[in-house]
């Protein structure tokens, strides 16, 4: 029997309809109708929350990561009036509670989950909006269950391959010198030849503090790239500790096996999910999932549109990554609403 513990809407919401302007979206409720945990089997409970008008066409979003979690400002996306929005903490991410976060958590379980989500709600067919990590798990998720897709919107795409680990730990220093001489300081030189291994196995096998030290260098190694992209400088307010520790130690168990998936497998679901509307969206200046993730893409799907963003980044905070994500999920309501007729 699913423990399924949606709460009752916790208030009704008036909300002035707005047609939907591609630079600014009008103000809405950031907190759920209908939220609550599924119980998924392996010690995992899933927190998921729901968003907007619930019959409206549905739409799931999947984070990135592994390990991040959903956000409210994923909401920033939608016209709330047009779309009935999932928010998910995959397996071991946000809040969701584990016994064991590593424990029975591998890319088919997390595939397994949404349809174990989708059935729960009820849910005939629905949108699926990945970014980063989300846009591999969404682009497995829709090569096993095409039918129960209308729409495929993938952002900034990471494939789970060691070279795009390599990339990220590795062949991004010239870029980030700063920030990569902080993140191997007092390392060997052949630990700074295998930066990840090094974490991995400091976050695996280290003791309490050569994993909180793996999780900050990590962490503040990431923030600085993010603030390189952007122009901007490093610094600010950092989360707690734990949360870094468990986002990481989660990513280093996803990243050490490919994120449990590999090329022929991605290429296979993209075949078999060529019949569903595709939007890419990547931006030119992305530093974390190199824009060739794109082109891989459309080439494994040629029906696919292909978007490039000129200057944007990785992160969908970035303002023009944002504005190609609303115009994109804009395009995307007609279709929906009538797929669902």
């Amino acid at each position: 029997m699913i423990d399924y513990l949606f709460q009752t809407s916790r208030r009704e919401t008036v909300m002035q309809s707005n047609l939907l302007n591609a630079t600014s979206m009008p103000k809405q409720a950031s907190f759920p109708f209908d939220d609550g945990f599924l119980s998924v089997g392996h010690g995992h409970r899933l927190y998921v929350a729901q968003h907007g008008r619930e019959n409206a066409p549905a739409v799931v979003v999947l984070h990135g990561g592994p390990g991040s979690g959903c956000h409210p400002s994923m909401l920033e996306w939608f016209d709330l009036e047009c779309w009935r929005v999932i928010l998910v903490d995959q397996r071991g991410a946000g809040r969701s509670t584990a016994a064991d976060p590593l424990y029975g958590n591998t890319t088919a379980e997390l595939v397994n989950d949404l349809e174990m989500i989708r059935k729960s709600l009820g849910i005939e067919r629905w949108s699926v909006v990945g970014g980063s990590w989300g846009a591999c798990l969404a682009l497995l998720y829709a090569g096993h269950m095409p039918d129960a897709v209308s729409n495929l919107i993938l952002r900034g795409a990471f494939l789970g391959a060691d070279a795009d680990v390599h990339w990220f730990f590795q062949k991004l220093k010239p870029l980030v010198p700063k920030a990569w001489g902080e993140l191997t300081a007092g390392w060997s030189t052949m630990q700074q030849c295998e930066v990840f291994q090094t974490l991995a196995a400091m976050l695996q096998n280290g003791t309490r503090m050569e994993q909180e030290n793996a999780a900050l260098r990590w962490g503040r190694y990431e923030e600085g790239v993010m603030h390189a992209m952007f122009g901007t400088l490093a610094g600010g307010r950092e989360p707690p500790l734990s949360k870094w520790l468990s986002k990481y130690r989660l990513q280093a168990h996803y990243l050490s096996q490919q994120c449990f998936t590999n090329t022929t497998a991605l290429a296979g679901a993209a075949k078999r999910a060529s019949n569903i509307p595709t939007i890419l969206i990547h931006g030119t200046h992305d530093w974390i999932c190199q824009p060739r993730n794109a082109a891989i893409i459309k080439r494994w799907m040629p029906q696919a549109r292909l978007e490039w963003v000129a200057r944007g980044t990785h992160t969908a905070s970035d303002p023009l990554i944002r504005n190609a994500l609303r115009k994109a999920i804009s395009s995307c309501v007609e279709m929906a609403a009538l797929s669902d007729i």
